[in-house]
């Protein structure tokens, strides 16, 4: 099973941290979440595949051919056109993608647990409990009693709602959505916006509740990962 990290943004809410460094590498705690990543992955992973583009030597140059026993490629995402275009980008170079696969963020940090429990899945997303804040962007997800998506909805203020933090168990059935832009965006594609065309297909995808998501987007929340990870 391989897994896809992505890693090719320009990082610019980080900076100016991310003038000279990918935000995949920007310390925390002394090491990357991109590094922490690689050090959780499940079992069920045999080959790792990262994706870059900005200051791509140096992700290239911190990680190599290899990692945890793993063999390591590289796929350039050019142009950067969001996350469905990514994973479109992948497969298109990369002929032998296995059937599975895992896709998820380089620049935030996850449990263990959580990837592994996505992998027991043909088709999951890790989603966390979230309160809607007023002039909310983020869409959120509709489960069902047994624990299957549902449908996408923009939620309400206050709304107790379950939220997409980009991690993912899919496989070769995605990549016969059609695709979806970012909703705002012109030039970005949606990896979870598609999702909806699979469940009018009938498929089944499996909402798996997160223990332990930080998102690492903004100095602000490097700051507060640092506090966090700093107790643990």
């Amino acid at each position: 099973m391989d897994a896809i990290i992505m890693c090719a943004g320009l990082g610019t809410r980080m900076r100016p941290l991310t003038n000279t460094m990918p935000k995949p590498l920007v310390p925390i705690l002394g090491k990357g979440s991109l590094l922490r990543t690689l050090e959780i992955l499940p079992p069920a992973v045999t080959r790792v595949i990262i994706v870059v583009n900005y200051l791509e030597e140096q992700i290239i140059a911190a990680v190599g051919a290899s990692s945890q026993g793993r063999p390591v490629i590289y796929v350039r995402q050019d142009p950067l056109d969001g996350t469905g275009g990514c994973l479109r980008q992948v497969k298109a170079q990369v002929p032998d993608l296995s059937e599975r696969f895992l896709a998820m963020y380089g620049d935030d940090l996850y449990a263990a647990e959580d990837l592994a429990a996505l992998t027991a899945h043909p088709r999951a997303l890790l989603l966390l409990q979230y309160t809607a804040c007023e002039n909310d962007t983020r869409d959120a997800w509709n489960v069902d009693a047994e624990g299957h998506l549902v449908s996408l909805f923009r939620p309400k203020a206050g709304e107790q709602v379950w939220v997409n933090v980009g991690a993912y168990a899919l496989d070769h059935t995605w990549f016969e959505t059609t695709p979806v832009l970012v909703p705002g965006k012109t030039d970005e594609w949606s990896l979870p916006h598609a999702l909806p065309q699979l469940l009018e297909r009938q498929l089944s995808i499996i909402a798996v509740p997160a223990t332990f998501w930080l998102p690492i987007g903004t100095p602000e929340e490097l700051k507060t990962a640092e506090k966090i990870l700093g107790r643990q």
